[in-house]
């Protein structure tokens, strides 16, 4: 901010309360009156830094008819309530609203809760927003009222960007909007200065709270904050259409849509959060009904690790203060989740806490004479079905698989994210083990979050060419392992949808940063980035590891462009690979294992890249094989190259053995979560690179993975690891059903729900070699060690094996 000459104390006081922002009283000159509303002149963002941009501007809306709006003082920490009533002259069953806020909204129509935590992260590039299409069902002919509390973080964050603008005094400062526009019927409603607005000052921050708002240490990671409610001057419920909205202020202009300090508005390719309805706590019935004779630590179980709101009823004296936070709360790193705060005012009262927490169990801290009677909570998740789990002969599969999907789960919400408390980062290497179990543990709206995390990458990328570790956030960064991870799961996700419009664009970028890594002697030259860091742990071979990488992202880039018929430059990636393939062995090579002559140590993590990238030559794999089976330093990030490195190399048997002996304490623990490290005393309970099994065991000891991009192929290659299993896997064409089974006689069974693709299912004859079929149409082809039956319809197979 800039330094001011002669500023008042007073002025400054108020300038801090106000975070400097009166919206009415802008530094631009120029305004713009629509229908009577005066509309602030502001710039277009210059992006012209931006590399890629033309890739998203699909997605982009430029006919807004309805301009942001918010009070006329803006202040970070706050929370701003609007109302807008309006007459129909019919019933609209249905009808799409156009949203975006900054930061989080909550949407009621007709008293109905219709959104809870709207608005995507911002944003699809640094300096632009995203919106939502709405579906409103329960308009109604005569009165109508819809009501938006908008949650303003005035802060960046490790997984968004604040929007800023320069006040009438020449400083930045941050500013909150609102944008709404729809049509129902003959009439629009868009967002205009007949809104009316209010700050819900219940909703306390350091400064309306004073010596009542707890100073509890937040991570800086986070850019949303501790909540801090004083029930004294709750107003009632405003969500009402009888509530009297007299007195409070028409909304101000802020800009028009696609201006700053919002920039152009794209739109979200994942569909809304969804909620479920309010529920008791499991062990409620141990605190509501009676008045505490002393201070008590409440405890209260959730069914597992989820993103939930806390709801409380309870009787009061005013001015009491409860204490609320969950399990995740702190981890032995220091760093601090969330503690909200709740002021009771007197007699009884009730309250839901918008903004999602995590955790297994919430805490609330009570003083004596407070009596419950009510504590619940609400389910909210990303928009996406979760597949039914598998459910194998071995119960250990069985057990790391579900906790591997409810890792995935509780990790996603705007983006893929490292972990929901103390970062909510979507770092790209942490996302990278979760898009790859995605495509086996999620349906439709799993691929959506993944194409939107591929556009961030697209729409962050700058002139230079680097594509940056995370985005959206304030601190992008480049960390080039986890570049280059992503990039190989870009890669799976093309497999699967044959995207190819999202994919083409993707494919320049990759391209471009490839080429900014320096060779040396035919060799990559390590590239530092602007965050040195490779894994967690210890002996890390960190040149030769990311040897690996750069190799697996040219070969898998050199794949993209073949399929996607874009020859670009081709060259450049069969010369990078040919040198490297020539020079790899005399410069790496030593009887114990690959390693760089800088490192001390045979490292698993680089000799598994080496085999997986492609670069290893089969000759290799019985040294790099022994190197896997002997040596257990990877952290769960890259673990899952590790146990794909052994599949690869055609011993998924030690694959499986691996993956369940590194997993074993987690899949011996009471939670249903994956932790950060091995170590399960150090990090978080709920870390996102640890999901990798769901896609080991879909794509390997299952055997299912797509040939051709969009399953227009695919392929099933049974193993003798299970005797039996179950499992479902979303397809752009349908979902594969499988059912493997084994009878006392010795046969098996397999019964296939499959698609219109052709799938091709190899059966190793340690299984059996005479083989019958049912159900459709089928071809077999036999060799010295398998069969494989060829199907291509879209019926149940049944395939017998003896």
């Amino acid at each position: 901010m800039k330094t001011k000459v002669n500023f008042l104390l007073f002025a400054s006081i108020i300038s801090f309360c106000l975070c400097a922002c009166n919206t009415s009283a802008s530094s631009s000159k120029n305004r713009n009156s629509e229908g009577g509303d005066a509309i602030p002149e502001t710039e277009k963002a210059n992006r012209d830094d931006l590399k890629y941009l033309n890739g998203i501007e699909k997605y982009k809306k430029d006919d807004w008819k309805a301009h942001w709006i918010w009070t006329q003082y803006c202040s970070e920490d706050s929370y701003v309530a609007f109302r807008k009533k309006f007459t129909l002259d019919e019933n609209i069953s249905s009808t799409i609203a156009y949203i975006s806020a900054e930061s989080k909204y909550f949407l009621w129509v007709n008293e109905k809760l219709t959104i809870i935590d709207g608005s995507l992260k911002r944003g699809p590039t640094p300096y632009d927003s995203y919106y939502d299409e709405v579906e409103i069902t329960n308009l109604a002919e005569g009165e109508n009222i819809i009501v938006i509390l908008v949650a303003f973080n005035g802060r960046s964050g490790d997984g968004s960007i604040n929007p800023t603008r320069i006040d009438s005094e020449g400083d930045e400062i941050s500013q909150a909007g609102l944008l709404f526009e729809m049509q129902a019927g003959n009439t629009l409603i868009k967002s205009d200065n007949t809104f009316k607005a209010s700050r819900i000052r219940a909703y306390l921050n350091k400064i309306t709270g004073k010596k009542d708002y707890p100073a509890y240490s937040l991570s800086s990671m986070l850019a949303e904050r501790n909540v801090c409610y004083d029930a004294r001057q709750d107003i009632g419920d405003y969500r009402s259409l009888s509530f009297d909205d007299a007195d409070w202020e028409k909304a101000s202009s802020i800009c028009k849509a696609g201006y700053l300090p919002f920039g152009d508005l794209y739109k979200a390719v994942t569909k809304p959060i969804i909620f479920d309805e309010v529920v008791d706590f499991s062990n409620a019935d141990e605190y509501t009904g009676k008045t505490l004779i002393q201070d008590t630590k409440l405890e209260l179980n959730l069914p597992t690790d989820i993103q939930f709101s806390w709801v409380i009823g309870l009787e009061a004296q005013a001015g009491q203060k409860l204490t609320i936070y969950t399990d995740s709360y702190s981890y032995n790193d220091g760093l601090k989740s969330f503690m909200d705060t709740y002021i009771c005012k007197g007699g009884t009262q009730e309250y839901e806490n918008y903004p999602w927490r995590s955790g297994y169990t919430l805490y609330i801290e009570a003083p004596a004479g407070v009596k419950f009677t009510k504590l619940g909570y609400r389910f909210s998740y990303f928009n996406g079905e979760m597949m039914p789990p598998v459910e194998t002969s071995n119960a250990d599969i069985d057990t790391l698989w579900k906790k591997a999907q409810n890792t995935v789960r509780v990790c996603m919400r705007d983006s893929f994210m490292d972990c929901p408390d103390r970062e909510r980062g979507p770092y790209m290497g942490d996302a990278s083990n979760q898009v790859d179990s995605t495509l086996y543990c999620y349906g439709e709206g799993g691929l959506d979050l993944i194409k939107k995390s591929i556009l961030a990458c697209i729409g962050w990328t700058k002139n230079d060419g680097v594509i940056p570790s995370r985005a959206p956030s304030v601190k992008p960064q480049e960390i080039p392992n986890q570049s280059l991870a992503f990039l190989t799961s870009a890669f799976h996700y093309w497999q699967h949808t044959k995207d190819i419009d999202t994919m083409k664009i993707y494919y320049k970028a990759c391209l471009d940063y490839l080429k900014l890594f320096e060779m040396s002697n035919g060799l990559p030259v390590y590239r530092y980035g602007s965050w040195t860091w490779n894994d967690w742990g210890e002996k890390i071979d960190s040149n030769l590891l990311q040897v690996g990488f750069y190799y697996y992202a040219l070969n898998l880039v050199k794949q993209l462009s073949e399929e996607l018929e874009m020859n670009d430059d081709v060259t450049f990636i069969d010369e990078r690979m040919a040198s490297m393939k020539a020079k790899y062995h005399q410069a790496y090579y030593t009887v114990e294992g690959f390693k760089d002559s800088s490192s001390r140590y045979v490292d698993d993590r680089a000799n598994a890249l080496l085999a997986l990238s492609g670069l290893a030559e089969p000759s290799d794999y019985e040294t790099i094989i022994n190197v896997l089976t002997s040596t257990f330093q990877a952290s769960p990030f890259i673990e899952k190259y590790v146990i794909e490195a052994l599949c690869y190399m055609g011993r998924i048997d030690l694959a499986m053995e691996r993956m369940l002996n590194r997993y074993d304490e987690m899949i011996k623990d009471s939670k249903d979560t994956l932790y950060e490290k091995f170590d399960i005393s150090d990090g978080t309970f709920n870390h996102a690179w640890s999901s990798g099994p769901c896609y080991i065991v879909g794509k390997y000891i299952i055997g299912l993975k797509p040939l051709k991009a969009g399953y227009e192929e695919f392929a099933l290659d049974l193993t003798n690891l299970l005797t039996s299993y179950k499992s479902q896997t979303y397809t752009i064409k349908g979902n594969i059903g499988l059912n493997f089974s084994s009878d006392d006689d010795g046969s098996k069974t397999l019964k296939i729900s499959s698609i219109a693709a052709k799938g091709y299912v190899s059966i190793p004859h340690v299984l059996g070699d005479n083989i019958s079929v049912e159900g459709g149409n089928y071809t077999l082809q036999n060799s010295d060690n398998k069969t494989i039956v060829q199907i291509t319809q879209n019926k149940e197979y049944i395939i017998t094996i003896r």
